[in-house]
């Protein structure tokens, strides 16, 4: 994945040395300040003579200011960097929170993650940042773009009736002897030289085979009038889940159920909205996954949603 860099004016290496290393208030894409008030981050700068580790592992904090790590707690041995004079780039990546950062190197963050129902549970990594001497960024505050760690799972209806549908109960029920993860471990790889960042598959800490369960959904009646749940899961990315799996549910008081496939795995910081269709004519039918980048912001649990 490409670094997204982010700068406020070009300045010459000459200008940026010795100016503060600092971390923008605003965070594309997730958001983090709305969901954790702390991260952990590695940098480095490599000149002539090789690489120097700058902030192994620094706590940032959020505060009124913004994002600090001289201020705040867990700060306390932490010093003001600069931009060097001598340097020939910068790299950096961070886990958060803090809490969920298991272990952090020049090359590698490992998380611990958990299924849980709430964002600020949620644990995110972000996109490597790289940026050389030669780049307009170089001198300015580092933006990091975060991903979230876990993958979001939820469903849809379309419904086409003259009344409104009421959909209660509604389980998702894996493959016979098959287990998902829980709580485990995910860990990042990160390639300076391609500027990638690539997960590993979660190390399972728990497991569980028990059915996955949505808020009760009522769709507008209409022509194929739709609604997703407003209670998605996050899950731990998982790699064994593929296989035949059971929706079961009561439409209007009436039991059903349709079987359906999942045959991707949940991966790091992807959503997954498995999508149904209930008519008087078809029943109930599976209609298809919608496999996207979670990015936090762009998703409405509840909301209407576009079948189209």
């Amino acid at each position: 994945m490409p670094a997204l860099i982010q700068g406020c004016g070009k300045l010459s290496p000459d200008s940026a040395a010795g100016k503060p290393l600092e971390f923008d208030k605003l965070e594309t894409k997730a958001g983090l300040s709305s969901i954790h008030s702390d991260f952990k981050v590695w940098a480095s700068s490599q000149d002539a003579e090789g690489t120097a580790d700058i902030m192994s592992g620094y706590r940032v904090n959020y505060t009124v200011e913004g994002w600090s790590y001289t201020t705040g707690e867990g700060t306390d041995s932490q010093e003001l960097q600069f931009w060097s004079e001598s340097a020939r780039s910068y790299r950096f990546h961070a886990g958060a929170p803090l809490s969920r950062v298991e272990d952090i190197t020049s090359n590698s963050l490992t998380l611990k993650l958990q299924t849980t129902r709430t964002l600020s549970e949620t644990a995110l990594f972000s996109y490597p940042y790289y940026v050389e001497r030669t780049d307009p960024a170089y001198g300015n505050i580092v933006a990091l773009s975060f991903r979230y760690a876990n993958a979001r799972v939820n469903i849809a209806f379309r419904c086409t009736s003259s009344s409104e549908v009421n959909i209660t109960g509604i389980t998702l029920t894996p493959p016979a002897g098959a287990e998902y993860v829980t709580a485990g471990s995910l860990k990042i790889n990160y390639d300076w030289n391609l500027i990638q960042a690539a997960t590993e598959a979660a190390s399972a800490e728990n497991t569980s085979s028990e059915p996955l369960s949505f808020s009760n959904i009522s769709v507008p009646p209409g022509e194929k009038s739709s609604q997703e749940s407003a209670s998605p899961l996050y899950m731990v990315p998982c790699s064994t889940l593929k296989g035949q799996w059971t929706a079961s549910m009561e439409i209007d008081g009436l039991q059903k159920s349709v079987q359906f496939t999942i045959d991707k795995p949940w991966e790091a910081g992807r959503s997954y909205l498995y999508r149904f269709e209930y008519t008087d004519e078809a029943n109930l039918v599976f209609i298809g996954t919608d496999d996207v980048l979670f990015l936090g912001e762009d998703l409405a649990d509840g909301g209407n949603h576009n079948f189209n």
